[in-house]
């Protein structure tokens, strides 16, 4: 035979009553900051959360929708800011655990005539099937910079690079250009296999001393060679 279990019945607990009929009321806010506000009610001066849906950062001397508790019992909500006591003055949107902006089936455009900032302590990302940027000038002033792209294409009429190091690679590069000015302190290239130049006429200026050395070095001219110089030494 097993062992025998004794059951407890519990009773059930009451319910806690469920809170009365929210009084709406227009409002102003006699104080506010990023998480507080005291507006002054018809119930006197209260202090009173905001609602999960207001946004906007209410502001000491704006008008609120206040949700006052039935006999004072309870807390008084802002539902909306009806009316900012500073019209120009500008507005903060409060999105304490992040956010999500989500257009399923069409665009998302966000356009400001003063300008757009984007701060974060964070890493920044951005994945797109296509991206394109058309700025009159473009400025970049960041830690580290990682940017992944199958082609990228840049037109515009100037580009300026200021920079400490370069590093550059690439299986392949062709460059085009009316003029190609270059300034070094000194310059050093290393080729594998060939280096030719192919150009209507080539000048080289050497301030102090001008080398050439190989193993085999081969000089040829159609029509004139000219060597000149205080001393000319052969073999």
């Amino acid at each position: 035979m097993g062992n025998v279990v004794e059951l407890l019945r519990e009773e059930p607990r009451p319910r806690e009553a469920a809170p009365g009929a929210l009084q709406l009321h227009p409002c102003r806010l006699l104080a506010a900051g990023e998480t507080f506000a005291v507006a002054d009610t018809p119930l006197g001066a209260l202090s009173c959360q905001r609602a999960a849906s207001c946004l906007l950062r209410p502001e000491a001397g704006d008008l609120a929708l206040v949700a006052l508790p039935d006999q004072g019992r309870g807390a008084a909500f802002i539902l909306a800011v009806l009316e900012r006591a500073e019209a120009g003055a500008p507005a903060t949107l409060d999105l304490a655990s992040g956010a999500r902006l989500c257009a399923a089936e069409g665009g998302v455009h966000i356009e400001a005539a003063q300008g757009i900032s984007l701060s974060t302590p964070a890493q920044l990302s951005a994945s797109a099937g296509d991206m394109a940027f058309a700025a009159g000038k473009m400025s970049f002033a960041t830690g580290s910079v990682r940017w992944l792209a199958e082609n990228f294409s840049f037109v515009g009429k100037l580009l300026e690079l200021v920079t400490q190091r370069f590093t550059e690679t690439a299986a392949e590069r062709e460059t085009q250009a009316g003029a190609w000015t270059q300034r070094l302190g000194d310059s050093y290239r290393h080729v594998e296999e060939l280096d030719e130049t192919q150009a209507g006429m080539v000048r080289t200026l050497a301030r102090d001393t001008a080398l050439l050395h190989g193993r085999v070095t081969h000089v040829q001219a159609e029509e004139f060679v000219k060597v000149d110089g205080q001393e000319v030494h052969l073999g």
